[in-house]
C-alpha cells in the first residue's frame, strides 16, 4: 500500500509540473508589463558635479629619456632638417592622385598640334585621362617630369626613415613596350 501511495504521489507531482509548463507565458509577460507601467516612476538623479582638475605641466621633456641608455643618446643621429623636401599640402590634388601608381596604366602618348605632349592614363574603372609634364599622379605627390612613347617618368616625395621626406624617381611603363 505504501508503494501505491508513493506511485500516486509521484504521478500527481509529474502531472502538476507538466500542467505548470502549459501556463500562458504571453499573458504572464503582459501582466508583468502592466504592473511595471502602473507602478510610480522613480525620479532621475542629477549627474554628478564635475571636479576641476589642475593642469599638469610636464617639465622633464628636455631631460634624457629614461628608456634610452646614456650610451645611445649621441648615436641617435643628427637632427632632421626642417628645410628639406616636403609635399605641398596647400596644392589642390589632381584627380589621378587618388590612385596608387600600380592601379594606373599608361596607354600611350599623343602630341597636340601645338607640340604639347600628353600621356593617356587609364584609371582602375576603365576611364582614360590625359596628363602632361608638370601634372601630378599617384598617392605620393608624383610630379610628371617626362613623357616618352613607352613610359611616364615622375618624381615622388616619400617619407624617409628619419621622419623627413626624399624625392624618389618612379615610372609608369606601358604594358605594350
Amino acid at each position: 500500500m505504501n508503494v501505491k501511495k508513493l506511485s500516486a504521489l509521484f504521478a500527481l507531482s509529474i502531472a502538476t509540473l507538466w500542467l505548470t509548463g502549459c501556463t500562458d507565458r504571453i499573458g504572464m509577460a503582459g501582466q508583468a508589463m502592466s504592473e511595471i507601467r502602473n507602478s510610480p516612476s522613480q525620479p532621475i538623479e542629477p549627474p554628478p558635479k564635475a571636479e576641476l582638475v589642475e593642469d599638469f605641466v610636464y617639465s622633464a621633456s628636455l631631460i634624457r629619456s629614461p628608456f634610452l641608455p646614456p650610451s645611445l643618446m649621441n648615436v641617435q643621429g643628427p637632427n632632421i632638417p626642417t628645410d628639406g623636401v616636403r609635399p605641398d599640402i596647400t596644392r589642390t590634388k589632381e584627380p589621378l592622385e587618388q590612385y596608387e601608381i600600380a592601379q594606373l596604366t599608361f596607354r600611350g602618348m599623343i602630341i597636340s598640334p601645338e607640340g604639347q605632349q600628353y600621356a593617356l592614363v587609364q584609371r582602375p574603372d576603365g576611364s582614360v585621362a590625359s596628363v602632361k609634364v608638370g601634372d601630378y599622379l599617384g598617392l605620393n605627390d608624383g610630379r610628371i617630369v617626362e613623357i616618352t612613347p613607352t613610359q611616364i617618368n615622375l618624381i615622388e616625395i616619400v617619407p624617409d626613415s628619419r621622419a623627413g621626406f626624399i624625392e624618389r624617381p618612379q615610372s609608369l611603363v606601358s604594358p605594350i613596350s
